[in-house]
């Protein structure tokens, strides 16, 4: 894995990359509505929403905050995004509040510290909410 971040959850950075447990979609928001008159207008109300499916192994020490991330009502993800300006240490992150959705956890093998983990789950943004 490169020394890039790609994503971040309240300043935990996550062992993914594109393709290889991340997968980010902007999506936007619209709706299309038919006028009395038989027109339709389409309007957009908000453009690039983020949408981020995480998949990762990991150990116990992480595992325990994946779970704290799990139950809270918000957290903080900072995501690679190609078009933002880098920042002084090379990365192009942007950041928003977003919570945590359809999280699942499976043992991959039971260890003396714990056990090595399979953690699978969604960022979506809370902004849209």
């Amino acid at each position: 894995m490169s020394n890039k971040i790609y994503l971040s959850i309240d300043g935990v950075v996550l062992p993914v990359e594109p393709k290889r447990g991340y997968d980010l979609k902007l999506d936007d928001s619209e709706s299309v509505n038919e006028t009395e008159a038989g027109t339709y207008i389409r309007s957009v109300q908000r453009s690039g929403i983020p949408s981020i499916g995480v998949n990762f192994w990991c150990n116990r020490e992480m595992l325990v905050q994946m779970r704290g991330f799990r139950d809270a009502t918000s957290v903080t993800v900072k995501f690679y995004d190609p078009v933002v300006e880098e920042d002084s240490e090379g990365n192009r992150l942007v950041t928003e509040l977003m919570y945590v959705t359809g999280y699942q956890e499976s043992m991959l093998a039971d260890t003396e510290d714990g056990g090595f983990w399979s953690v699978k789950f969604s960022l979506e943004d809370l902004s849209y909410v």
